[in-house]
């Protein structure tokens, strides 16, 4: 079983410890933080946070800040709109074989098929279909994979991922990790 660690945000299996989806897709240089601001990383948690309680009904709504009601109401309108039901929602999940840990933000059922859905509040990047692709891995199931970008105006945009070349593109960049940890001793720790 998959331990997770949200304090080191640590992610270790059968006693091994794993890198992240995140961790490899920056690693490999997919991911540019270049264009990150603090202020965006602090925003998308809390929307995440906001969204989770409000799928697993622990959303007390006066506690959300205003300056983020239009992302919950976004979050809202694409769930009503969409049919999508979550039956995974943030669970560490981990691959043995390909040794490697994520925790998908939402797996369930749309329009009658498995769907992946990555909550994103800024830009939806090109490297996302590499991160959906690596969280259907995790699933261990085909699924439709989507960004779904919440803007706080309350509106969302589903985006698909339909570039079945990502999950290969991402299963690359594992082995790379792995390649340079094994043998660029002083590169990674």
């Amino acid at each position: 079983m998959v331990h997770f660690d949200p304090e080191t945000h640590t992610y270790t299996l059968n006693g091994e410890r794993l890198p992240s989806i995140t961790q490899i897709l920056k690693g490999e240089g997919f991911i540019d933080t270049a264009f990150f601001t603090e202020y965006g990383r602090d925003r998308g948690s809390i929307v995440h946070r906001i969204t989770h309680w409000h799928d697993t009904g622990e959303l007390d709504p006066e506690s959300v800040d205003p300056a983020l009601e239009g992302y919950l109401s976004a979050w809202r309108k694409f769930r009503a709109e969409s049919g999508f039901k979550p039956y995974i929602i943030e669970q560490p999940m981990a691959s043995e074989v390909y040794r490697f840990a994520g925790t998908p933000d939402r797996i369930g059922v749309m329009d009658g098929d498995d769907a992946i859905p990555e909550i994103k509040t800024g830009e939806v990047q090109p490297w996302t279909g590499l991160q959906t692709a690596a969280q259907e891995i995790l699933y261990g199931k085909r699924a439709k994979r989507y960004a779904v970008r919440l803007t706080e105006d309350g509106k969302y945009k589903l985006i698909p991922f339909t570039d079945r070349n990502d999950r290969g593109v991402f299963l690359a960049a594992v082995s790379c990790f792995w390649w340079k940890r094994a043998n660029m001793k002083g590169e990674r720790t």
